[in-house]
């Protein structure tokens, strides 16, 4: 009974874990919507820091799961497999931050004629996540469930590597000045890592899934 509570323990701190992790991409898309309306403001600024905070939390979660395990919650087979997926997925966090850091810290100017090309990017990266998360849901539970979800994540990512060389190409076709072309390039990489990140995560699902049903 005592192993069956810790247990129970991780899976719902595993739960609070992805909350946050989704509450860093809700972050992610507000403070890019600010910043497509106004560029690199007050309010943008303010956004960033309401993302470094959630992503902070987010981080203190995944160690308190980390030290729950190692505290013997699950059998060593498996705690090894989730704390590989967890640090995989808590690169997610992290690499919403960093996106809107890149754009901070270099004052980027986005174009009004890309802003477009530039939310449809974003786009195809948060929704990247939602089936990730929701396979990581039921990790504990409805394990035949992971591989479908595991896969629409890379379908997902093939449709961001779409829209990426699209935008990219668009980019240095421009007559901008080569500078700005290649911040623009780092950015378009930069969002679009979100998403190789998901998909990194649901490949560690893939495995613990082929496990648990082997």
């Amino acid at each position: 009974m005592f192993f069956w509570k810790k247990e129970r323990k991780v899976q719902q701190n595993i739960q609070d874990y992805l909350h946050q992790a989704e509450l860093c991409l809700s972050g992610l898309v507000e403070a890019m919507d600010i910043y497509f309306a106004e560029g690199v403001c007050e309010r943008f600024e303010t956004s960033i820091e309401h993302v470094h905070a959630l992503e902070r939390s987010a981080d203190d979660r995944r160690r308190q799961i980390e030290s729950d395990m190692y505290g013997k919650a699950l059998i060593p087979e498996s705690r090894g497999d989730i704390l590989g997926m967890l640090e995989a997925m808590d690169l997610i966090p992290n690499q919403c931050e960093s996106v809107l850091y890149q754009i901070w810290t270099q004052n980027l100017s986005v174009p009004g004629g890309y802003t477009e090309q530039f939310r449809q990017l974003l786009k195809a990266n948060v929704e990247s996540c939602s089936p990730l998360c929701n396979a990581m849901r039921d990790l504990f539970g409805k394990v035949e469930r992971i591989r479908p979800g595991a896969d629409l994540v890379t379908e997902k990512e093939a449709a961001s590597d779409s829209i990426e060389r699209e935008l990219i190409k668009t980019i240095f076709n421009s007559d901008m000045d080569k500078a700005d072309k290649i911040l623009l390039k780092e950015l378009v990489l930069e969002i679009g890592a979100i998403s190789d990140r998901a998909e990194n995560a649901a490949d560690r699902l893939r495995n613990i899934a082929v496990k648990r049903q082997s």
